[in-house]
Formats: structure tokens, sequence, C-alpha cells
């Protein structure tokens, strides 16, 4: 369904089915979603932070005529998240073994999956493709003392996977701001999910790739799953709270940056929407994207009541 940020629905893409984890292309023209026809898993912790498998495939939407079009054809594990190229051309995801690999494969759907990294017995979900196409970032899950971490895979040269947060506390969805300066992403470090604005550079100190001093929160009483608009200026994410009707928050902040500097407003709730598979929302920042059950859009449970129903028996 979509909603502007009045959270007001726009309409639909497609007939109703079991789609999750909506990941729209960088021009906003398409999405790709993880079918769950299968038997599906949640590990669940604190903070509103979740991992998700699910027996299915992924397929590219086209959002104009709705158009489905599958990806993969394995109906294997697959995680619920996948993020695309920056030229759209291609779609990373996880798969595999407790999903241990990460692939990458043309969004076109041409050819085979490209293996990107395996690490047995280790979760990987993957959060964002930097602007350059150079590296990708995604976090690992259930780590002995860690928890959740944030770590970047560069795409050339040794690709040799590099930590970039990984403290006792649990930290995950890491996104690169458009100019690749920044990097958002969701921590516990407070006792709760919220919002961080850390500076990236490409090539620190030591050459590698690094995370600069200074941190921000930019959320206040509960954020997760940050987005950027895409000129950088806003980052939209969902709030750690729910309101009584159980619905989630959309929360939206302004953010400046000069040079080494960074400030964000206060946070500013756009609407409380539908408790959700998955969303995301449109480059400008206007529309979102989100696959919610018919029940949790009208907060409505249909029911049946039939008259008479004796006179129905057979006799």
């Amino acid at each position: 369904m979509w909603l502007d940020r009045q959270g007001k629905t726009l309409g639909t893409v497609g007939p109703p089915g079991t789609d999750v984890g909506i990941w729209l292309s960088p021009d906003g023209t398409r999405a790709v979603v993880r079918d769950t026809r299968g038997e599906s898993s949640v590990a669940m912790s604190s903070g509103d932070l979740w991992t998700g498998a699910s027996t299915g495939d992924l397929w590219t939407i086209d959002l104009a005529r709705g158009l489905r079009t599958r990806l993969t054809f394995h109906q294997g594990a697959g995680g619920f998240q996948s993020v695309w190229s920056p030229d759209g051309s291609r779609i990373a995801f996880a798969a595999g073994n407790r999903l241990d690999t990460l692939y990458e494969k043309a969004s076109s759907g041409a050819g085979d999956e490209k293996e990107l990294l395996k690490e047995p017995g280790t979760i990987h979900t993957p959060t964002s493709w930097s602007s350059d196409g150079r590296f990708l970032l995604y976090y690992t899950a259930n780590v002995p003392k860690t928890g959740y971490d944030v770590w970047l895979l560069p795409l050339q040269g040794d690709r040799k996977p590099l930590l970039l947060l990984g403290s006792v506390f649990n930290e995950w969805a890491a996104r690169f701001s458009p100019d690749m300066r920044w990097i958002a992403y969701a921590s516990t470090e407070t006792g709760e999910a919220e919002v961080y604005v850390r500076p990236f550079t490409a090539a620190g100190p030591s050459g590698a790739p690094s995370l600069g001093e200074g941190k921000w929160q930019v959320s206040r009483g509960g954020g997760n799953w940050p987005r950027w608009r895409a000129d950088g200026k806003e980052i939209i994410f969902t709030s750690g709270e729910f309101s009584s009707s159980g619905r989630m928050s959309m929360m939206a902040v302004e953010v400046k940056t000069n040079g080494a500097a960074f400030e964000s407003e206060v946070p500013q709730r756009l609407f409380d929407g539908p408790i959700n598979n998955g969303w995301d929302v449109t480059p400008d920042g206007q529309r979102f994207l989100m696959a919610a059950s018919q029940i949790r859009q009208t907060g409505q449970i249909p029911i049946t009541v039939v008259l008479d129903w004796r006179a129905g028996l057979k006799k």
C-alpha cells in the first residue's frame, strides 16, 4: 500500500499476497520483495530488533504497471532485506544456511547469482550499497558477546570484510548518506533502539575505510531502520514505540552538514502507520510503500454472521 506523509492511503500495488521486506530502487520505479509461501521464522530481541528468514524467492515489481518478475528460483531460505546497487542494475541479498551467504544478482533477472561473502554459522543482513558502488554495508546477528554488529564489505580489491561497529551493544540497519560522508544506524546503547549518525571516510588514516570521530543521536524516545532522503537533508525512521492502537509511528528529522559538523533538528512524527512486514520511502521522502495486512490496514477483523443456519443443514 502507498501512503503519503500524513499517513493517507494513496493506493495499492498488485493483488493481496504474502510479500515481506520492501526495498525501492534508487529511482523509485521498482521494488524488490520476498514472498513467504513457505514457512518463515523471525527472531525477536529488545529494541524492536529482528532478523527474519523465509522459504521463498525474491521478486521485482514494476510499480507503475504492478508487474511482478521473479528474480530467484530456489524456493530456499532467504532474508527479508535486499538492497539495490546505486544504478539499479544489481540487487544484493542474503540466503543459504542460516543466511550465512551474501549474493548479488542482476535486477533484470539475467544470469546466476554471484557469491559475495560466505561465513558459515553467521547470519548476514545487507542494508546499504554506497553511491559509488564500491561498498556494501551489512550486519551480523547473534554474535557471542557483541550481539548485532555492522560490517563493511569492499566490492573491489581483496574484498576483505571490515568491522565498523562491534561494541557490546547491538548495532544494525546502517545506511550510507547519499554523499557517503555519513552513516546512520540503530543502536541499543541507551537501553532501547535509537538512531545515530557517524562520519564515514572511504580512505581513512590507514588507507582503509573507517568511521571518523563524533557521534550524534538523531532520534528521541526510540528509533529504528533509518533512511536518508535523496538530497541528504532528512532522515526518516520508525519510532521504537507503538501507539495504543497498535500502529507504528513514522518519524522524520531534518539534518544539516557543514564539513565535519553535523546538526539535527527535533524529530517530527509524520503519522502512525500500520505495523507492517516491510516499508521503504521514495527518494524525495514524500511517499511510503508498506507491506501491511488487510486487517491491519483497516484495524478491523471481518466477522460474518449467518442467520437461521439450521435451515441449511441436510435433513
